[in-house]
Order: structure tokens, then C-alpha cells, then sequence
């Protein structure tokens, strides 16, 4: 089935399609949003997806059906790239956005029937050659024998609410909703929040977190500062405050969980009677509820609502 690279990396994703492709096909979603900070881990697990539901075969990674050939060379008429140089009509002079006329021919798409389970990826395309991060990014996430970029000439980037134009969300949100059988359509973007929520809300969202090297926790300790005497108003701001932070910076809330931790495990080391050991023990084990909360994809904003508020424990 899905790639072992894919497995190994995100098993949590993986496991949730492993068990629907085993036991009810049937069910699998119409809209997907992959969230993280890797576009590609993103669009090789969407390409791993296509190419199981429209295997000829078993599934296996090394399987070499017609299908999965042309799926991996990126030829398959079930595959449909949609960004502001893909899937473009002939009288269609838009460079900027995936415009009107895009959505357009979607919709004329779906009205055709089709053999095939059909994907349709959304993503921003970067005209410019493929750079070191980007072939760093392709050697390690492609599952055998993908080729997303032939020419090298752009890159893969996360869509967000200005990759559209501003009509075109309400042009596709009934086929979103409501699409042919065996179609599914996925975003490709770093937080869900980039996105409309119409086209969230229609969604099954799945975080693809990346590894990311350790670092000293001193850049949040500012925002921790009231730490462990949060009022309730005091705990959202901070939430809110983090979520920008992540932004800004571009690392994932699981890298940022891991900041905290270390943060609290410094108070643990040199607790005093201000800091019970007991509260602080507390908060980890909330923190640990937290990235397991994450793992299951809720968003960001959830997870560090929810941390932060467990850890005003009973404060006004």
C-alpha cells in the first residue's frame, strides 16, 4: 500500500488511510487539506494516494501496472494539478491566481464521467528552477519513481487564500461539496487557517509534522513570563500570541510544544516554593496530551487553546 518512506515518517496519517483503503474504500473523503511545513511530504503522500485507489493491482509500492506507472511519471488522467501555471484553459491569461476559468474547467471535468478515482491538488507554483532545498525535499519524501517537476523549471509552494482568485472559492465549493463519486480534491498548505474556512469546514485535515533540529527554548521564554500564573484572558493571549509566533518564524506547533517542554522541565529542575513540583508536573502532562492532540491532527489553534487553559487551572 502507501510508500514505506511515507509509513515511517507519518505513521499516524498513514495507519488512518491503511485501515479505510482495508476496510471501507467507500468512505474515503472528497476534500483533504495536508497541513505542515513540507509541500512535498504533502504532494507525495496526495500522488501515493491516487496511485492505491487507482492501482490496477494490489497496492504495493513496487507494483508496476499501467496505472502506477503513469501516476509516478505524473501522466495519468486521473491526476490533475491545479495551480496558477497548471490545468489552465487556452484563453485563460491569469499568471498570478488560479482564476474563475480554472474552476470553470473543473466543473466541466466532473461532468464527464470517468474509470478512475480522480485527484485534483492544489498548490502555489514558483516559477523559478528547483533549488537545493526543494531537491532536498524531493530526495527525501518521494516514494519510488515519482517525477513532480520533469522541466525544473518551478517549484512547489503552500497554497494560501491569495492563490485564488477572490471569486474562485464559491465557483468550487459546490463541487467540493458535492462531487462525482471517486473524486477527491486536496490543499496543499502550512496551517489550515491560510485557508477559507468554507473550503475547511468540507475537509478532512492531516498534519504531515517534519523533523526539525533541536533549539534552545530561550525565544518563547517572553511569552511565558506570567508562567505559572496565568489568568484565564492572560492564557488565551499567550495561545494567540504563539500561533502568530509560529508564522512568523515558520516552524510547526510540535516543534514549539517541544520549546515549552523544555522550558518546564527547566522549572521542574530548579522548582521552589513559588512553583509547586506538583503544578509543574501537571502542566507537562497536559503538554503531553497536547502533542498527542496534535498527532491527531486538530489544529493549532485548538491545541494551544486547550494547553494553555489547562494550565490556568481554576484561575479568573
Amino acid at each position: 500500500m502507501i510508500s514505506n518512506s511515507l509509513c515511517q515518517k507519518f505513521p499516524f496519517v498513514a495507519k488512518y488511510f491503511q485501515t479505510l483503503f482495508e476496510t471501507n474504500v467507500n468512505k474515503f473523503p472528497q476534500s483533504i487539506v495536508f497541513e505542515g511545513l513540507d509541500v512535498y511530504a504533502q504532494c507525495f503522500f496526495a500522488l501515493e494516494l491516487a496511485r492505491v485507489l487507482n492501482c490496477l493491482e494490489d497496492g504495493s509500492e513496487d507494483c508496476e501496472c499501467l496505472n502506477c506507472r503513469w501516476i509516478r511519471e505524473n501522466k495519468h488522467p486521473a491526476l490533475n494539478f491545479v495551480s496558477q501555471i497548471h490545468y489552465k484553459p487556452s484563453n485563460d491569461d491569469s499568471k498570478t491566481v488560479i482564476s474563475v476559468l480554472q474552476a470553470k474547467e473543473i466543473e466541466k471535468n466532473l461532468r464527464e464521467t470517468s474509470d478512475y478515482h480522480r485527484f485534483f491538488i492544489f498548490f502555489d507554483a514558483k516559477l523559478a528552477p528547483v533549488d537545493l532545498q526543494h531537491k532536498n525535499s524531493l530526495e527525501k519524501y518521494s516514494p519510488k519513481g515519482y517525477n513532480i517537476c520533469p522541466d525544473e523549471d518551478w517549484c512547489l509552494n503552500h497554497i494560501n487564500q491569495k492563490t485564488f482568485n477572490p471569486s474562485v472559492p464559491n465557483v468550487l465549493l459546490k463541487s467540493v461539496e458535492e462531487p462525482p463519486l471517486r473524486t477527491t480534491f486536496v490543499f496543499l498548505t502550512k496551517n489550515r487557517a491560510d485557508l477559507l474556512n468554507t473550503i475547511v469546514s468540507r475537509s478532512q485535515c492531516f498534519k504531515l509534522p517534519t523533523a526539525q533540529p533541536k533549539q534552545d527554548f530561550k525565544p518563547v521564554l517572553h511569552y511565558l513570563e506570567n508562567y505559572p500564573n496565568f489568568s484565564l484572558s492572560e492564557a488565551l493571549n499567550t495561545s494567540e500570541n504563539l500561533q502568530n509566533y509560529i508564522k512568523e518564524n515558520d516552524i510547526s506547533c510540535d516543534f514549539l510544544l517541544d520549546s515549552i517542554l523544555s522550558f518546564l522541565n527547566s522549572q521542574l529542575k530548579n522548582s521552589n516554593k513559588t512553583i509547586s513540583e506538583r503544578k509543574i508536573l501537571d502542566d507537562i502532562k497536559a503538554l503531553s496530551e497536547a502533542k498527542k492532540h496534535l498527532g491527531a491532527s486538530m489544529s493549532d489553534k485548538v491545541v494551544l487553546d486547550t494547553l494553555f487553559l489547562k494550565m490556568t487551572r481554576g484561575r479568573k
